[in-house]
């Protein structure tokens, strides 16, 4: 009688990566460049035996950085704004509510800077 199980083992690998601002930043910079022109110059330069076969892996990276730590930066740099951490000046309650109310609408538009 054959089985009508059949055995697909499989191994995955997540690794969780801890960065800090500077970190974050180069990497989004470096990602800014775009996939393309980034293997075009990596692979004239540098060459392509090492890199090609995880070219789809770099793509998927790329993609994903450049959708996901944008939006974080842009957090930052609200709260920032937010704080006045960039030029501190002592406000009253209600222009700091009012910075505040400023900072989420722009926010809730789509990440417009204040």
């Amino acid at each position: 009688m054959d089985s009508r199980l059949v055995q697909a083992p499989r191994i995955d690998l997540d690794v969780l990566v801890r960065l800090n601002e500077k970190e974050i930043r180069a990497l989004e910079a470096l990602v800014g460049y775009g996939i393309n022109p980034f293997l075009k110059v990596f692979y004239e330069q540098m060459g392509k035996v090492y890199l090609q076969p995880h070219e789809a892996g770099l793509r998927s990276l790329f993609d994903t950085i450049s959708r996901d730590l944008n939006p974080i930066l842009h957090r930052v740099n609200s709260a920032r704004k937010a704080f006045v951490l960039e030029n501190p000046v002592i406000r009253s309650k209600q222009d700091h509510d009012a910075l505040i109310a400023q900072v989420e609408a722009k926010a809730k538009q789509g990440g417009a800077n204040v």
